[in-house]
């Protein structure tokens, strides 16, 4: 079976089918849930959440039920970063010498350090890129609402985060339902009314959400909330100004298509692509969406309704709950797989462009490529025909690549297609 293939047809224009995904396990067993270290399949979690990317490509999950924070290589090596593996606590210290209380959300700043949503003490705490743990704000053991100086100010159940470029630590107040900001050594609240859960829109304090999960930041500093219990995707601009931005507070589903046509369930945690897609962890569809730069809602990876482990090709991926996302280095998209205790690598379908140039018809085939895989472009210039190699396998480099065909041969048709090499 060819996988993640996509296909252009030349007859005086171009159709464009979409590839279908992979997925591949990284890391943990699925279904067996436990606190060791290791490589592969020998590392288990115990309900892994969020997951962020660093600057060298090495992966961080907030292990929940596990207290702690683990790293993950690309190659699948596991080990504890930060906190006691299945030892609940609040201790402020060096690596495994630091507590944590399920932890869920995850976000780096531009110097490398780590900002932890640390759910279950309701606070928000910073690791340096040496592991030393510190609370950053709120108090541990002390749900509730108030802004002021970092050091006194309460949150309940703080998930998502996300990162300005100023530096500010943006926090999904959960429990709160509402969007807090810590800057300059304060906290404050950026968007949403405070304790009172609801699906207005409007500006700053005069909008509603009703817990709030996940946190993304485009490129224009547009904030984009999962609002789990409305099932919708909110954007907020910089001024504070709120909209649902994809599906109908109160209408959950599984429909793709336009922003406002589409449906979400209970959406976790949200990621953009260096496209400027915005990726969504729809955890209760058991599906990941994609919300492309177009506005076009799609389902990429599980199918709705329907829990599972499975990895495979061609539609075959399973999950359960998922959760955590981000994009790794090479562009691929990792995701924790909560309820499977897994963490898994997602590789995205992509679209080819085609164009065309010259009297002799030169075509030149582009497409998004994930750093490190391998492509082999195919044609055919009749439908019955077995397919032909154009060149040799390329691997990818960068985010991008194409192949150029000089030799149309004059045929009114010719069908290619990219897939995923060995």
């Amino acid at each position: 079976m060819k996988k993640l293939s996509a296909i252009l047809i030349l007859f005086v224009f171009a159709f464009v089918l979409h590839a279908q995904d992979a997925v591949t396990t990284l890391a943990g067993q699925a279904l067996v849930s436990g606190a060791t270290n290791g490589t592969g399949t020998n590392a288990v979690f115990n309900d892994p959440a969020a997951i962020v990317v660093d600057a060298t490509g090495n992966f961080f999950v907030a292990d929940s039920q596990n207290d702690a924070i683990r790293m993950v290589t690309t190659n699948g090596v596991v080990t504890t970063f930060a906190g006691q593996l299945g030892v609940a606590g609040s201790a402020n210290g060096a690596g495994t010498g630091a507590q944590f209380n399920s932890p869920s959300g995850l976000a780096f700043d531009n110097n490398g350090n780590l900002f932890v949503s640390d759910t279950g003490n309701s606070t928000i705490r910073e690791i340096t890129p040496t592991g030393v743990v510190s609370t950053f704000a709120g108090i541990a053991g002390s749900s509730g609402f108030a802004d002021g100086a970092a050091g006194g100010a309460q949150f309940s159940s703080p998930l998502g985060l996300a990162i300005a470029p100023n530096g500010a630590v943006y926090v999904a107040d959960s429990g709160n339902h509402c969007i807090r900001v810590i800057s300059g050594g304060g906290v404050s609240t950026f968007a949403g009314s405070p304790g009172i859960w609801g699906s207005a829109d409007g500006v700053g304090t005069n909008a509603q959400f009703n817990g709030p999960v996940g946190l993304a930041f485009d490129s224009s500093t547009n904030l984009f909330v999962s609002d789990a219990n409305n099932d919708t995707i909110r954007k907020v601009t910089p001024d504070g100004t709120v909209s649902t931005f994809a599906g109908v507070a109160g209408a959950d589903g599984s429909t793709d298509g336009t922003l406002a046509n589409a449906r979400f369930r209970s959406p976790a945690e949200l990621v953009f692509d260096k496209k400027g897609n915005l990726f969504v962890a729809d955890s209760l569809n058991q599906t990941i969406r994609k919300i492309s730069t177009n506005g076009i809602v799609s389902t990429v990876s599980g199918v709705a309704g329907i829990f599972g482990a499975g990895d495979g090709v061609n539609g075959a991926g399973r999950f359960y709950n998922p959760y955590g996302l981000a994009i790794g280095v090479d562009g691929g998209l990792m995701m924790t797989d909560t309820y499977n205790e897994l963490v898994r690598v997602v590789l995205v379908p992509f679209t080819l462009s085609l164009q065309m140039s010259g009297a002799a018809q030169t075509a030149v085939i582009s497409w998004d490529a994930v750093i490190g895989k391998n492509y082999q472009v195919q044609f055919k210039n009749d439908l019955t025909a077995a397919w032909t190699n154009l060149g040799a396998t390329m691997t990818a480099t960068n985010l991008n690549l194409s192949a150029t065909d000089n030799a149309t041969g004059g045929s009114k048709q010719r069908v290619y297609r990219v897939t995923v090499a060995p």
